[in-house]
């Protein structure tokens, strides 16, 4: 059995009810308050209309045809959250927005806006899908080309430092062939090659996702890196001979026996000595958070089949029992969520 450091979620001690934060209640059941200010400001491209500028609620509201006093409350409530600077009535980005909700900016992550906005209809459903523990809507690559297409570019926005991370904390030095096995925008194996010289890399995935992932690899000039194949990994093979494979960000929307059968056809794509890169955000060992991970396991209730949030040592035991050995659990820093696991394949 795979053996890793067990992590536990800090508790506090020595705390009296009279210590409690009485607007903690009050906080979690408003929270979507907040998300939604900043979807509604997204749709209507504030950000990117207040882009090397400041204007007032009644100019922007003749430039997105919203109602000047509806604007204005919006816009209010977004430089409360620190989304905009507010001065003599006249609205400009904060920093947060200028880094990351204007399109010219190069950590733009308003696509992971528009995906979770997306998204906010059926988290309506949580009730449904837990009595029922069933999806109560379809996968995203169900629900046309455009949703595909938000929902890619929303994984590359929010994973591009990610990855960057990732590339520097795990050497692939020497290693020649990377398999990204549902790789969707290709954003971790750009960086990987990137920072290894001599590696080239496969992103398999689905003809719908693959459309978008090849506009952005050839964002990034390495067209002749990265190449893209078709594919389905519930029923494809996915090749061999590859001395590197990643999985990232998709166990948690499957079950046990499907990971675990994704692990065993991977090892199988993998020369001997090969290496596998397991990246996901897992709940600690005794499954009491952290609560991102809880929650992606929520979301993956609501919207796969079989889908849930896994712990690291669960991973690392499914990673053994299929073949791989020497596996270790590398922490990674901020701002990465995930924990990730390597092994190899042995000679």
């Amino acid at each position: 059995m795979a053996k890793v450091t067990k992590s536990k979620t800090a508790r506090p001690r020595g705390r009296s009810a009279k210590a409690l934060d009485p607007m903690t209640v009050a906080r979690i059941s408003s929270a979507y308050w907040h998300s939604k200010v900043l979807h509604v400001a997204n749709r209507l491209d504030v950000f990117n209309r207040l882009a090397g500028r400041a204007a007032t609620a009644e100019e922007l509201a003749r430039e997105t045809g919203a109602d000047p006093r509806g604007l204005d409350i919006l816009l209010v409530a977004a430089t409360s959250l620190g989304l905009l600077d507010r001065k003599n009535g006249r609205y400009s980005n904060s920093p947060l927005a200028k880094t990351f909700l204007v399109k010219t900016s190069p950590k733009y992550q308003g696509g992971i806006v528009s995906m979770f906005e997306d998204w906010y209809p059926t988290w309506g459903k949580l009730y449904d899908a837990v009595v029922t523990g069933k999806p109560p809507v379809e996968k995203p690559h169900d629900q046309g080309e455009e949703a595909t297409r938000t929902y890619i570019y929303g994984m590359h926005y929010r994973g591009r430092a990610q990855a960057e991370l990732l590339a520097k904390k795990i050497s692939l030095k020497g290693r020649k062939r990377l398999v990204d096995i549902a790789g969707g925008p290709g954003t971790f194996s750009i960086m990987l090659c990137r920072q290894n010289k001599g590696l080239s890399a496969t992103v398999i995935d689905r003809p719908q996702t693959l459309r978008v992932t090849r506009e952005i690899i050839a964002s990034y000039k390495m067209d002749g890196r990265v190449e893209t194949q078709e594919g389905d990994y519930l029923g494809d093979t996915f090749g061999a001979d590859y001395d590197a494979a990643l999985l990232s960000s998709m166990f948690n929307q499957e079950s046990p026996a499907i990971v675990k059968e994704i692990l065993r056809k991977t090892h199988r794509a993998l020369a001997p000595g090969g290496r596998v890169i397991v990246q996901e955000q897992l709940l600690n060992d005794d499954k009491t958070g952290p609560s991102l991970a809880a929650l992606i396991g929520v979301n993956q209730l609501l919207h796969t089949p079989g889908g849930a949030a896994y712990s690291g040592q669960e991973m690392a035991e499914w990673m053994a029992e299929v073949g791989f050995g020497k596996v270790k659990r590398v922490p990674m820093p901020s701002p990465s969520p995930f924990i990730v696991l390597t092994g190899i394949k042995p000679a």
